[in-house]
């Protein structure tokens, strides 16, 4: 078998569990609704009803990305979008500021396992090129942010957001830019993530092989359309994994 000189991973449930809590939640919808009491004056929308546009907005969001669509607007639509339905429009430079300020960066850390971190120092320490692929409404800015607050900067010489790419996974075009970043063919590069058909069908679908992980998500193998080459239970798994791979076993 062709030795793995790249991994690269899915974020979100894969390396760190994200579920973000309420009270930031409500604190970006406070801060959302101070800025434009500040542009606009006080005829602006409350917090609780600028929250509740914001939820509803996503969630729609969200539900169309299980279409088979792959493209993503720029983030600053789905603040549009959030705003007119509280019948609000903004001029193109409050937008973008809004946008910042709600996505460009993110106030509520998310976990991540010691073993995840002691996975990633092994894979370094074996000279194996890492970065990731994630689907965010996120700006790039904030995942720089996070990837830094944790420590992950030091492994992931590549982090590929789909906000900042106008696709989102399965599309290839997200697997290839990060093989082109690390400078890896994808015959010697690995991709881990907890999502079948973004992860390993997408990898797969660009010639990677692939791992899905069970640590906070599990995804039912049976009918699906990918299969992976390995499956963990934990990220701390993968160093493992990899040399059993490589090995052929």
């Amino acid at each position: 078998m062709t030795q793995i000189r790249a991994v690269i991973f899915d974020l979100g449930h894969t390396v760190w569990d994200f579920a973000p809590r309420e009270d930031v939640r409500r604190l970006n919808a406070l801060r959302l609704h101070l800025k434009l009491r500040e542009a606009l004056g006080d005829a602006v929308p409350s917090p609780n009803a600028l929250d509740k546009a914001l939820i509803a907005t996503i969630a729609g969001w969200m539900k169309s990305w299980d279409s088979e669509s792959l493209e993503q607007p720029p983030t600053e639509e789905l603040v549009r979008e959030a705003l007119a339905t509280v019948d609000l429009a903004v001029p193109d430079a409050l937008l973008q500021n809004l946008t910042l300020l709600l996505f460009g960066s993110e106030v509520d850390v998310p976990v991540i396992e010691p073993d995840t971190l002691a996975a990633l120092d092994r894979l370094d320490r074996r000279g194996i090129a890492m970065g990731c692929v994630t689907n965010t409404i996120l700006l790039e800015e904030a995942i720089a942010g996070l990837l830094a607050k944790l420590g992950l900067r030091r492994y992931l010489q590549s982090y590929i957001v789909s906000s900042n790419t106008d696709y989102r996974k399965p599309h290839p075009s997200l697997f290839l830019r990060a093989l082109n970043e690390l400078g890896v063919p994808p015959e010697e590069a690995l991709f881990v993530g907890d999502r079948l058909v973004d992860d390993v069908g997408g990898a797969q679908g660009v010639g990677m092989r692939t791992v899905l992980t069970h640590q906070y998500r599990q995804e039912p193998l049976a009918g699906a359309a990918s299969s992976p080459d390995a499956i963990v239970r934990r990220l701390g798994e993968l160093p493992d994994v990899i040399e059993r791979i490589e090995a052929g076993a």
